[in-house]
């Protein structure tokens, strides 16, 4: 039994807050102080390796000033070496487990991460206080009980998803929808349709995952409520009870029957480009805000937000944490050669940054770069007290579109704008092209069937109308160069559920399976256009 679960039992709640939530109360004196020893510690460790020594060359850095004077900024290339055929000879500390990034890029097939002990369940810790965080009403509310029915909606091992739900259930007694050892054996789309069918049996307390598949249940709740096929498991004292109060619910609201109906989730916790697009949506269908957090491979979970939902918190003890501000990181595209400047917690001011980040307890990236912009929002955040920097998610440093040097149109700008539209679509992705010598946004989107003519003309302008009100630059871009910035190509019916077939029937794996929003490479655009 885990310490978690024993202080549960006992009704020691308090300290449960203290642990998992307490950087919140954290000035930005004792954030970096509980970064430089983690960050001292780390390298002692690190130097004493094969790879640490290529990276920190030969004297171990005494200091963080030395640290960041003589140690380069890294890519995933400097550690391809060991990392690729997954060589354990000359990492810092035997990893735990192996996990595995898409490799997005292209130019890996994909990205092997190795996890220490110490990472791996700094996975799990991290989720618990985010399933405080996404529960709690104001500071020190802990409505987490033993064994919690939470929907397993992430990918199995390697992939660093499945690793944080193995970690987090090893933090405290949990009970996943299905249970981890039978959802990992099967494909995505049924481990889901189990997992809500348990759920419908057994209840359901929390959800951690993509956000489209909170929006997508949700959605075939509110189309098929009224059309409810009987089948025997309906049977079920829990099932029915649990039908019957939720279309008594929505039959006295007028509306169809909707998840929060039959469900009262205690928390929803997401990640990535979509949950700003779809956490209305999310609370709209589930009864709950989601809770924001950020989460790579190659550090783990970073940053979440805190109980207001609002601006993201870092957390101090995941990862050494760097910013390359805007400019210094124009700078380095313009000139590769250019090493750009970075700056710590307690230097940041409202603005753009790259992350760099540092692997604390033995990990091997350091001062590495993951390629994601976050926008520093605020200083504090002044409605809960809480004294570090806010932030939000800007974008992947590669998926920024630039048009004519005047407004950079991100994949959540864009996702936003189209669904300020109202358009009912299935999915869509983004190109910048030249057409007659001018940059244009092109978008190409599948219209989802049975809905009414659509007038591109009316798309174009309500899409354009929704840049405008995010991105202010697009209305100086307007007034300089004109508004036939933005072209609209409909895709045939069935582009996007047609390649993700070829995909997965040619074996790619998960992270491939659908084609990227942004900038997609002309073999994928070849794919999804008609002959």
């Amino acid at each position: 039994m885990t310490s978690t679960t024993q202080m549960l039992e006992q009704g020691r709640k308090a300290e449960i807050w203290t642990k998992y939530c307490g950087f919140f109360d954290l000035s930005v004196d004792d954030f970096m102080e509980i970064q430089n020893r983690l960050l001292l510690e780390q390298l002692y460790i690190l130097h004493g390796s094969q790879i640490g020594k290529k990276l920190l060359g030969e004297k171990t850095p005494k200091s963080i000033e030395e640290f960041r004077c003589n140690v380069p900024l890294t890519k995933y290339g400097d550690y391809a070496d060991f990392l690729l055929e997954r060589r354990e000879d000359g990492l810092p500390v035997k990893p735990f487990m192996w996990s595995r990034t898409s490799g997005r890029s292209g130019e890996y097939e994909c990205k092997w991460v190795p996890y220490t002990r110490e990472m791996y369940d700094h996975l799990g810790e991290i989720t618990v206080g985010a399933m405080i965080l996404a529960s709690c009403k104001y500071k020190g509310d802990v409505s987490l009980a033993v064994n919690d029915r939470v929907l397993l909606a992430t990918a199995p091992p390697p992939y660093v998803s499945g690793l944080l739900s193995r970690s987090t259930e090893e933090q405290m007694a949990l009970k996943f929808l299905p249970p981890i050892a039978v959802g990992e054996k099967m494909d995505y789309a049924e481990r889901i349709a189990l997992g809500f069918k348990l759920a419908l049996r057994e209840g359901m307390d929390y959800f951690y995952g993509i956000a489209s598949v909170l929006v997508r249940m949700g959605q075939q709740f509110e189309q098929g409520s009224g059309k409810t096929k009987f089948s025997l498991d309906m049977l079920h004292p829990s099932v029915l009870s649990r039908v019957l109060r939720g279309a008594a619910i929505a039959r006295l609201n007028k509306r169809a029957m909707l998840p929060r109906d039959i469900w009262s989730l205690k928390g929803i916790m997401t990640g990535g480009t979509d949950t700003v697009v779809y956490k209305d949506k999310i609370e709209y269908y589930w009864g709950r805000k989601p809770l924001e957090g950020y989460a790579c491979t190659e550090g783990g979970t970073m940053a979440m937000q805190a109980w207001n939902c609002k601006g993201m918190t870092f957390v101090p003890d995941a990862v050494f944490l760097e910013f390359i501000p805007y400019s210094e990181y124009q700078k380095n595209k313009l000139d590769p050669s250019y090493q750009p400047s970075t700056r710590l917690m307690s230097e940041l001011e409202p603005g753009i940054y790259e992350l760099v980040f540092t692997n604390f307890y033995g990990g091997v990236f350091t001062r590495y770069r993951v390629g994601d912009l976050f926008e520093v929002i605020a200083m504090r955040d002044d409605e809960l007290g809480v004294a570090l920097p806010q932030f939000r998610f800007y974008s992947r440093a590669d998926d920024i579109i630039d048009l004519s040097g005047f407004a950079r149109l991100t994949e959540k700008a864009i996702w936003q704008s189209i669904q300020m539209t109202g358009l009912s679509y299935q999915d869509w992705v983004a190109r910048k092209e030249v057409v007659n010598g001018k940059s244009v946004l092109h978008l190409y989107i599948e219209l989802k069937a049975q809905q009414d003519v659509v007038e591109k003309d009316e798309v174009i302008e309500g899409i354009k109308q929704g840049l405008r009100n995010i991105i202010p630059e697009v209305n100086d871009l307007e007034n300089i160069l004109g508004n036939n910035y933005l072209l609209i190509t409909w895709l045939p019916p069935d582009s996007f559920a047609n390649y993700m077939k070829a995909q997965q029937l040619a074996g790619a794996d998960l992270a491939h399976i659908k084609p990227p929003h942004m900038q997609p490479s002309d073999k994928i655009m070849q794919r999804l256009l008609p002959v």
